[in-house]
């Protein structure tokens, strides 16, 4: 691990975060603050497009740098994908006794997170079949 990897990490997270910020930002401008839809869908698609890269990483098709994996998979989705918040979002909706949303959007979000991360592997796939 040296300077270069560490600055490529955190320049890719910084604009990650900045994403987050913003896409959670439209959803609960569009949809409202009650259920957090827009940690729900930056964590599936932060999964979708971290299978993608993986996938496409480990072919090998596009000759793809391990500092471009670093970059995006561990710099950018790192940033972008919330599972702190996740986890927050979750436990507040403990702490406000609504439990059963509180399960749906634990479940919901792992469930939907892992199927995301799978089709972004099987969608690369097709894609260079």
């Amino acid at each position: 691990m040296g300077l270069k990897s560490v600055l490529t990490v955190a320049f890719g997270g910084g604009l990650g975060a900045a994403a987050r910020y913003i896409v959670n930002y439209m959803v609960v401008q569009r949809l409202g603050p009650g259920f957090p839809f827009g940690t729900l869908l930056i964590n599936v698609t932060g999964s979708l497009l971290i299978g993608i890269i993986a996938e496409l990483a480990a072919t090998r098709t596009f000759g793809m740098p391990s500092s471009a994996r670093l970059f995006l998979a561990v710099g950018v989705l790192g940033g972008y994908t919330t599972f702190s918040t996740f986890a927050l979002d979750t436990v507040t909706l403990v702490g406000d006794r609504a439990f059963a949303m509180a399960t749906l959007y634990a479940l919901g979000s792992v469930l939907l997170g892992v199927l995301a991360a799978f089709a972004g592997q099987v969608l690369v796939r097709f894609a260079l079949r």
